[in-house]
């Protein structure tokens, strides 16, 4: 990544190698989470990784950024059979965060819901797989106390 370049105000300035894969990270064998896909990333993550879906919480900015065109990967993912969800939320805004919680398929909540772990369990699980700085309090706020379990 080239941080000192000047570019004109709408350049891409990406911030992975061009021809470097995304990083995966295996949650369970159900749940990768990783970077950001390109377009010549998506059939490897169908082929290598078995991916059947797509979510992808980059705002407008974090797509531009990356030199990335949402409506051009909700397209590829179609043609690859791919299932593709945008849920866009503002890089480090907790406020974002919870407006979109639920529809977004955020992976801690998800391990605390379907896997029935406490939410200071899923995140240590979580944390253990990929570094994160999740928004606890944010999830909290929707589900309760961390050291709980969910009921039933």
């Amino acid at each position: 990544m080239d941080w000192w370049t000047q570019r004109s105000d709408n350049a891409a300035r990406a911030t992975r190698g061009r021809f470097s894969r995304p990083s995966v990270s295996e949650i369970t064998c159900h749940l990768l989470v990783g970077e950001y896909p390109r377009l010549g990333d998506l059939e490897w993550l169908k082929v290598e990784h078995r991916v059947t879906a797509i979510h992808n919480l980059q705002d407008e900015m974090d797509l531009h950024i990356n030199g990335l065109d949402g409506a051009e990967l909700r397209s590829e993912c179609e043609r690859l059979g791919l299932r593709f969800v945008h849920t866009p939320i503002h890089d480090g805004s907790a406020d974002d965060m919870a407006i979109r919680l639920e529809p977004a398929l955020h992976a801690i909540a998800w391990l605390h819901t379907a896997k029935r772990k406490s939410l200071e369990e899923a995140m240590v699980y979580f944390k253990q797989r990929r570094p994160c700085g999740p928004f606890m309090t944010v999830l909290e706020g929707h589900f309760g106390p961390r050291h709980l379990r969910p009921a039933g």
